[in-house]
């Protein structure tokens, strides 16, 4: 299937960068693109998720040897593709990267426009997380869901492509816990730079382009503005006397037009930069379908010494002569360390797994809140697009399926609770959609309040978001038994800390304020969200009635990390250290979101990137080859 994604791909370019020159006419394009559309809806709208990892369960017992590498590499996300490709660089050292999805698929994927068509596909895990207390409760069952992306590329095959770093501070603070100047800003940029091709497509949108790379593989640009919100948002922000910035600068702090990991308006997922144009190395192999159950620790020596893994109905030990890279993301990598008797003894113990290193795998999973659904009716007047004219403005490089979903093209960062403070803990944004059938199967809303939500008649409809990222309330990843197939218990325990709930409240309040400014004014926004069920003995009028606003429609932010923390001191609950390996074990290093020593003011993506560029030169010092 791989080949024949990839050649999909490469028809989609050729015909995209040539219609017009083609025998194929520009209507005969759009009219293949609506028919793939269509046909993807039916099969998204049918699609149930997976609850857990069966199909990968092999037909026997068996174990067959597999030819031993260099470096494993386990998980095909954004750190692990990066990793392949820099530890490839070495020709005398074999790198086997091992991913349980399959290379991106056709012509949708590249449409950021339409990532929600791959939510409901087998390219997102599906994982629900556990029944919430102060989340959720709008979700059926108190659960929320959570996509992660399966295939090589990982979640950048279906995330909204922002490209957004960590706040300096994060990663100063970080090299002050470790004691390690090289996790400073300063040391840190010059790894954002290495893989960055930044195009200032926006004009009017401030850079300073001493903070971005031009000779890197990926390409970063603005997104392309189609919707007057986008420039309504900057001029309130000008009103509260806040800055227009370029937040991946040092100073975050302010709105801006959306940066994103596009390519003049197409998906670059970091499987098609970092692996696909490298599979011709001779040292570098990648296997797809393939499920890692156990990384295999001498229990005496506490050497990791194979990884197996099941293909194909086969089972498999594959050797690693010089190291093992768990990138699994922030839910795998922890699930993986567990059940191969690195955790919490007591939890292990309770799953029947042999403890091998007692560590607190998973006992500080972090999550962004993400609070939405705040509906404002308005007189703006925005163009409705017929499906044609979108997909004749993509073919043209503009336009709204450039960029995800309806979200409008700019986003703001703030400090709600130090007004000269520099660390963000709160992103705000708008998009104009209101909630749909589609959407209630995405994030499985009750059916009570999809009615409600949907009864909702709004001509011009306005929906806030914020994005709460400084989060206080520590979440888990446990094992819900020791089968390695079965879906890790997910507990992202949101908005349990007062502090957090306090700092959504600070900003729903700022939107409040923001709302007043001259410019919104003259669209006359109004609070539209009806007062839900389980509210209904209050208005939105304090405090009280905002924390109960909360629990309904707060939800994670699609943005798990720090399940497997970096730190100096693995009794303070650190579960790797400055160079990555895990305390404890030797020839073992973990390398993703997990590894993050807290929340950051950031989107986790690009971090992970640069993870896995320091970590390669880490390894290469190492070794002997820088």
């Amino acid at each position: 299937m791989g080949s024949v994604c990839k050649l999909g791909l490469w028809l989609l370019v050729i015909v995209v960068n040539s219609y017009g020159k083609q025998s194929l006419s520009k209507e005969k394009i759009i009219s293949n693109y609506k028919r793939l559309i269509f046909n993807e809806g039916i099969n998204a709208f049918s699609y149930e998720y997976h609850t857990d990892a069966h199909m990968y369960k092999p037909d026997g017992n068996a174990i067959e040897e597999y030819e031993p590498y260099d470096f494993v590499i386990v998980g095909a996300g954004v750190t692990g593709c990066l990793l392949a490709n820099r530890l490839s660089e070495i020709s005398d050292w074999k790198i086997l990267l091992l991913e349980a999805g399959d290379y991106g698929d056709n012509e949708i994927m590249p449409i950021p426009g339409l990532f929600g068509l791959k939510l409901l596909s087998d390219y997102n895990w599906g994982y629900v997380t556990t029944p919430q207390t102060h989340i959720c409760l709008g979700m059926k069952d108190q659960k929320c869901t959570l996509p992660r992306g399966r295939g090589v590329g990982g979640t950048t095959l279906i995330n909204s492509l922002q490209y957004t770093r960590a706040n300096p501070e994060n990663f100063n603070q970080w090299s002050k816990m470790l004691n390690d100047p090289s996790w400073s800003y300063e040391n840190m940029l010059d790894y954002f730079k290495k893989s960055e091709n930044f195009q200032w497509t926006n004009p009017e949108a401030p850079v300073d382009l001493s903070y971005h790379g031009t000779n890197g593989p990926l390409t970063v640009e603005h997104a392309v503005v189609h919707h007057p919100l986008t420039n309504l948002f900057l001029d309130a922000n000008r009103d509260l006397g806040i800055n227009i910035t370029d937040y991946n600068s040092p100073s975050q702090i302010g709105a801006s037009v959306i940066q994103l990991y596009t390519n003049k308006g197409r998906r670059e997922d970091m499987g098609s930069i970092f692996v696909t144009p490298f599979l011709e190395r001779r040292n570098f192999k990648v296997l797809t379908g393939s499920y890692v159950t156990k990384v295999v620790i001498n229990k005496e020596t506490k050497i990791a010494e194979s990884v197996i893994f099941t293909k194909g109905g086969k089972t498999y030990n594959v050797r690693a002569n010089k190291e093992i890279i768990i990138s699994g993301g922030a839910i795998t990598s922890p699930q993986i360390l567990m059940l191969s008797g690195v955790g919490p003894k007591r939890h292990l113990e309770d799953v029947d797994i042999d403890v091998i290193q007692n560590l607190e795998v998973g006992s500080r999973f972090k999550e962004h809140a993400l609070t939405f659904n705040l509906y404002f009716s308005s007189n703006l007047s925005t163009p409705v697009e017929s499906i044609e004219d979108q997909l004749r403005d993509f073919l043209n490089n503009t336009g709204s399926l450039t960029s995800a979903s309806t979200l409008s093209q700019s986003v703001g960062f703030y400090n709600l609770e130090k007004r000269d403070g520099h660390l963000p803990n709160v992103a705000m944004f708008i998009d104009t959609h209101q909630t749909s059938i589609f959407e209630q199967k995405i994030l499985k809303w009750k059916d009570d309040y999809y009615q409600t939500l949907s009864n909702l008649k709004l001509g011009n409809p306005i929906r806030f978001m914020i994005l709460h990222m400084t989060t206080k309330s520590d979440g888990t990843i446990r094992l819900k038994s020791n089968d390695p197939f079965e879906y890790p218990l997910i507990n992202p325990n949101l908005l349990t800390d007062q502090r957090d709930r306090t700092q959504v409240y600070r900003a729903i309040k700022f939107l409040f304020k923001m709302i007043d400014t001259p410019t919104f004014k003259k669209f006359n926004l109004k609070f539209a969200t009806p007062t839900l069920a389980a509210c209904n003995h209050c208005k939105y009028d304090s405090k009280k009635c905002w924390e109960c606003f909360m629990k309904e429609l707060t939800m994670p932010g699609y943005h798990p990390m720090s399940s497997c923390p970096m730190g100096a001191d693995p009794s303070k609950g650190a579960v790797v250290d400055n160079n990555l390996k895990v305390f404890g074990v030797n020839k073992l290093r973990v390398a993703d979101a997990s590894v993050f020593p807290g929340p950051i003011s950031g989107y986790p993506s690009i971090n992970c990137l640069v993870i896995g560029e320091k970590l390669a030169d880490v390894i290469k010092k190492q070794y002997g080859i820088i």
